[in-house]
């Protein structure tokens, strides 16, 4: 047997899907970790951009498909699982994606002033295809508290010879194109708006492939899901005409007794 074969042996096993999911949560445990303490680009340094992540990728996406070839999911219709591993490597072949060819940065803007440039992490410039004027910037704090809670941005976006305001804030992203705006959070508070509070720092992200093909991953996972659940000889199923029959009998018995 050639190393190859060996390898592919060794990929084509619950074991080994077992071992490659045990590392990609160690590496994203200590991403966090990273990034709590020493900053986002030491976390991408590190684990998100290094070789060997790219590698634990492709070797996962690999494993899903050679374990659903080995053990015959298509060829015995276990469609639920088949999507499963598939949705699964489709979310992982995303995420590749967007680490190798997406990008992001940071745009610090005044109240009143307006910018269309993005700042990498590299130290690269980059100019948008839109203008971003604020409008406005509250700083919302817990009640009773100076702890902030909340950053909420009033932006207009100027895209051509149109505009159009939005509201930026922790769960509001703003989209323009392939882009996403949605407003930074750190633990420092100086890296999240200016002391004065007159300006915040957002965050720019542009990855239209990589979310395009994440976001058709996740509907082959949740398809597979309701199909786990749903296909014939599945346990969910096995219970419910096991409830089924319990409730006929229970029926049949009160009928007798009346």
């Amino acid at each position: 047997m050639s190393l190859l074969q060996e390898i592919k042996e060794m990929l084509s096993t619950w074991r080994a899907t077992a071992v490659l999911l045990l590392l990609l949560a160690a590496a994203m445990a200590a991403a966090t970790f990273l990034e709590a303490e020493l900053g986002t680009e030491a976390a991408r340094g590190v684990v998100y951009h290094a070789w060997w992540f790219f590698v634990l990728y492709g070797l996962l996406i690999a494993n899903f498909v050679l374990v659903s070839h080995r053990y015959g999911l298509w060829r015995r219709k276990q469609w639920g699982l088949l999507l499963l591993h598939y949705g699964f490597a489709v979310i992982l072949g995303g995420a590749a994606i967007t680490h190798l060819w997406g990008y992001e940065g940071m745009m610090h803007i005044r109240t009143g002033q307006s910018s269309d440039r993005l700042f990498a992490a590299d130290g690269s410039v980059h100019e948008l295809p839109f203008r971003v004027t604020l409008r406005d910037f509250r700083l919302v704090r817990y009640p009773g508290s100076n702890t902030p809670s909340s950053y909420e941005s009033d932006v207009t976006i100027h895209e051509g010879n149109s505009s159009r305001n939005v509201r930026i804030y922790m769960n509001n992203i703003a989209r323009s194109g392939g882009f996403r705006l949605y407003q930074s959070s750190s633990s420092s508070s100086q890296s999240s708006y200016d002391p004065d509070e007159r300006g915040p720092v957002l965050s720019v992200n542009h990855d239209p492939a990589g979310n395009a093909v994440t976001y058709a991953g996740y509907l082959l996972l949740c398809a597979g899901l309701v199909g786990s659940l749903t296909q014939k000889g599945s346990r969910f199923r096995t219970l419910l005409e096991k409830l089924d029959r319990s409730s006929q009998t229970t029926d049949a018995h009160e009928a007798e007794t009346l």
